[in-house]
């Protein structure tokens, strides 16, 4: 239902971990208290000694249709094209998509874990896991690995891995801890090495260093702010100025917000500098949309608004994504979807958004 007859890349689906992942793939030293599915008398659930963990229930939600979407369940009842390639394969193609950057779906919530070194040997198990699945299928299947940032000489140190095991992309928490910034000066380890590697760093919705349960309508509304957040303080405090390779993917928070921040941004630059508003503060080598374009990428599923502010936020930074098999996604109805969004858009941009920004991005063929 598109013009273009080019393949279509899914830039942010997921993985539904197998229950047993943990257990086959964690150090031994770890192996006794590896986060597996424990089967109680109502309902299945996921055990881990630190941390929240999601529920068996909302796993693979697409399969809950209609609003009714049961926290309780039982693991049999979870399609196996979440954890397994082969059967994965035809339920993306019935769906127009042929081929997907996966992120986790259980691992999004290691980052809670207290107990550092045990949740930095879950994601280095992940990591692993996620990349055989990845492997037999290389131009289907690509997937980024998880990093924990609590410990950044470990984090350079896995982000190293993660490059020579193939996995073309890393995944940190959305919002660091709070008393540290991802602008304070003991990330840029971290910045440099994944500048160094090439490894595009993504920013998730739903991946908060603690968890909130009592989470209100509006924070509901307006999570997906919390990137912005993170990318302005970053191009305040000049991280790009020093890692100018170094490129940020906001993933499942929208991108129509982009665009409004780029205009204010550059507005404010302008004036701070115009009224002599900016003495004594940091003074950024280029205007901030220069960052934004150069550094910056943006996954969304459903943004028509984005589509009209195209040109301000960059053709080149857009990045289509199905969210597959989570309970946002439009899947089985993507053609859909993507039809609606690319009314008036031209075809070589289409192609840009559904598969030629994600392919240099991450590395398909």
């Amino acid at each position: 239902m598109t013009t273009t007859k080019q393949r279509i890349i899914s830039a942010d689906s997921h993985v539904t971990e197998p229950g047993d992942l943990w257990v086959n793939y964690i150090e031994p030293a770890y192996r006794s208290r590896a986060p597996h599915i424990e089967h109680q008398s109502t309902t299945d659930i996921w055990v881990c000694d630190t941390g929240t963990m999601f529920p068996v229930g909302v796993m693979h939600g697409v399969r809950h249709k209609e609003g009714e979407v049961k926290v309780d369940g039982r693991w049999e009842e979870v399609p196996t094209s979440g954890y397994d390639p082969e059967a994965r394969i035809p339920e993306i193609e019935m769906d127009g998509v042929g081929a997907e950057f996966l992120y986790p779906t259980v691992a999004m919530r290691f980052f809670t874990i207290e107990d550092v070194p045990f949740a930095e040997a879950c994601l280095r198990a992940y990591n692993n896991w996620v990349m055989d699945f990845c492997k037999p299928y290389p131009d289907r299947f690509k997937a980024c690995g998880v990093i924990s940032l609590d410990n950044v000489e470990n984090a350079v140190s896995e982000a190293r891995r993660c490059k020579k095991l193939g996995l073309p992309g890393l995944m940190i928490a959305l919002y660091p801890d709070e008393s540290r910034p991802y602008h304070d000066p003991r990330y840029n380890p971290f910045w440099a090495v994944a500048e160094e590697t090439g490894l595009p760093v993504s920013l998730h919705v739903a991946t908060p260093r603690r968890v909130n349960d009592d989470v209100t309508e509006t924070q509901m509304l307006t999570r997906n702010l919390l990137c912005p957040e993170v990318i302005t303080g970053m191009i305040y405090a000049g991280v790009f100025d020093e890692f100018p390779g170094l490129k940020v993917v906001s993933a499942e928070n929208d991108a129509g917000w982009a665009a409004n921040f780029i205009e204010r941004m550059d507005y404010f630059h302008t004036k701070a500098r115009a009224r002599n508003l900016s003495a004594g503060r940091r003074l950024n080598k280029r205007l901030p949309s220069e960052y934004w374009h150069n550094n910056v990428s943006y996954t969304f599923m459903r943004d028509i608004g984005a589509m009209r502010a195209r040109d301000i936020i960059g053709v080149d930074n857009l990045m289509w994504s199905s969210d597959f098999p989570h309970g946002d996604s439009t899947w089985p109805d993507s053609q859909e979807v993507i039809a609606q969004h690319m009314v008036g858009v031209p075809e070589a941009e289409q192609r840009k958004i559904l598969c030629e920004n994600a392919q240099r991005m991450y590395g398909f063929s």
